[in-house]
């Protein structure tokens, strides 16, 4: 699913590719749809940063490993400017890793680099609130009044395929005030609670994300909108030193020559994916490949790394020139 990016948060637009055999979305309710893309609309509204320009957040979290065990991690962001001209100040700390961001219009500093632990990647889809958009085939099944958490809410039904696999999915929004409360599409679910306002937003102050019904991550954030000035100091490059962020005239992403998937088993017709994070490199080679999201298994993680570590693309394009692009795979094991 193309990720993207819009302020604190990322938004996943749900591509559905659909077989021609199954039918397509056009027959379905057409005031049903709209009515569920208006909830949509109304809980990005809410929630994603834009009528607040000057905020800070701060967020603990805790990830939990197929193993049992923990590592908790800190992020802060100070934000202040207006749209296409902000400076923007993130602090990482998680584990031994350390790292800081700064970007002030279109120059930035910075501390992270690639070997900024993967984790970091998956909290910040969820801050401050995980957020989606339907595609045209998405299928809308029904919107059923309900309760969550003893206030009242709507929860947006639809069917999603993969191939051969549909999944059954949910997205359910409070009523009085429209911010998303519960996600559940294909093995993700995701809780937000305790919402407090910031400014005209609400943003949650509890986040808890599961894969496969198993617990990943917890999430406390507090999110405050920032009256009158900031200290200066507080942008100050961390390496002492600005690089622009240079801007394509003519882009062209890397492109797939061979990026063969793992042979399926026969145990099922159940499909289950791994999401690598990582680099494609000017000579078209996969490096720094790490587990974004796991397929739940450790060994099909592990076989996940093997597999995109043999792909090759033709390398992305910048102006004419080859460049290094950070990227995202997803492997997919049938009936594994």
């Amino acid at each position: 699913m193309p990720r993207f990016v819009a302020g604190f948060a990322r938004i996943i637009c749900l591509f559905l590719a659909l077989p021609s055999l199954i039918p397509s979305a056009h027959s379905e309710d057409v005031k049903l749809r709209e009515a569920a893309v208006a909830l949509l609309e109304r809980a990005t509204n809410v929630s994603l940063p834009g009528t607040v320009a000057n905020y800070e957040a701060v967020v603990t979290f805790r990830v939990h490993y197929p193993d049992g065990s923990t590592k908790d991690g800190t992020y802060t962001r100070v934000a202040v400017g207006t749209p296409g001209n902000t400076a923007e100040r993130d602090e990482e700390t998680f584990g031994e890793f350390h790292g800081i961001r700064v970007r002030s219009g279109n120059r930035v500093s910075s501390t992270v680099g690639w070997m900024e632990p993967p984790e970091f990647r998956e909290l910040r889809d969820q801050l401050p609130v995980h957020l989606a958009r339907f595609d045209q085939e998405d299928i809308i099944k029904s919107i059923e009044e309900t309760s969550i958490m003893m206030r009242p809410s709507k929860c947006i039904q639809f069917d999603t395929h993969f191939g051969s696999t549909l999944q059954h999915n949910e997205l359910c929004m409070d009523n009085e005030h429209g911010y998303l409360v519960r996600w559940t599409v294909g093995n993700e679910y995701i809780e937000n609670t305790d919402f407090k306002p910031v400014g005209d937003l609400w943003e949650p102050t509890h986040i808890r994300r599961s894969v496969h019904g198993v617990l990943r991550m917890e999430i406390e954030q507090t999110v405050t909108a920032i009256d009158g000035t900031v200290d200066p100091n507080v942008f100050t490059p961390p390496t002492a030193h600005w690089n622009k962020v240079f801007q394509c005239q003519t882009f062209r992403r890397a492109i797939g020559i061979s990026t063969p998937q793992p042979p399926p088993g026969a145990r099922n017709t159940q499909t289950v994916d791994a999401v690598l994070t990582g680099m494609i490199r000017e000579t078209g080679k996969t490096e720094a490949l790490k587990v974004q999201s796991s397929s739940g298994n450790t060994d099909l993680d592990a076989e996940a790394l093997r597999t995109v570590s043999t792909w090759t693309f033709q390398p992305g394009l910048c102006d004419g020139h080859t460049v290094t692009l950070g990227a995202d795979f997803v492997v997919h094991f049938q009936g594994r």
